[in-house]
């Protein structure tokens, strides 16, 4: 895999360079380096205005207590979009161009789960990650679905309850009911107004 990455890293600036050759053949050298310089400022704004975008409905979701799976999901390929528009070159473009049109991220969404969900399996059973996995599932019908493997050493503890002595607390806190001062109450209301 590494001697592929290699040779990919190593080849693919020429490929691009003879891409922009022909392009610069066909509609000029000042037309090409404008269109370069366009495509990587679209690939800017996208990356600020959409990546922002996508972490707010992410946000939203995970404060209406889902999991916002297909939001960071969403994002990571916005992300690959926009960088892939940044770097300059016309293969790279188009790439980051196609990545960014929502019905190529919702073909690209499962594999990049069952890719993703896949390493974290082998990383799992070969020891390297502990703790529990959550496999979450994004059916074409747009519906989420959960399973929970444990994974690695499941440690055994004991507890004990310790009782509040009210001499150790502050006198406030003895009469108060519901959260401090400023915190929002999980309807939404602030209890302290």
């Amino acid at each position: 895999m590494f001697a592929v990455l290699l040779a990919l890293f190593l080849v693919f600036p020429f490929i691009e360079l003879w891409v922009a050759t022909a392009v610069a053949g066909q509609v000029g050298g000042l037309a090409t380096v404008l269109l370069l310089v366009g495509m990587s400022a679209s690939g800017v704004w996208v990356l600020k205005h959409r990546g922002a975008s996508v972490w707010r409905t992410a946000n939203a979701e995970l404060a209406a207590g889902r999991m916002p799976t297909k939001q960071l999901l969403d994002g990571a390929l916005v992300f690959a979009g926009g960088m892939l528009l940044v770097i300059p070159g016309f293969i790279t473009g188009v790439l980051g161009a196609v990545v960014l049109l929502p019905p190529v991220r919702a073909l690209l969404r499962p594999a990049m789960l069952a890719w993703m969900t896949s390493r974290a399996t082998r990383a799992a059973t070969s020891g390297r990650m502990r703790g529990v996995f959550v496999n979450t599932d994004v059916g074409a019908d747009g519906r989420i679905r959960q399973t929970t493997t444990t994974f690695g050493e499941v440690v055994d503890a004991e507890g004990w309850d310790v009782d509040v002595v009210p001499d150790a607390l502050p006198p406030e806190s003895i009469h108060r009911t519901g959260p401090p001062p400023g915190v929002i109450d999980v309807d939404g209301s602030d209890p302290s107004r």
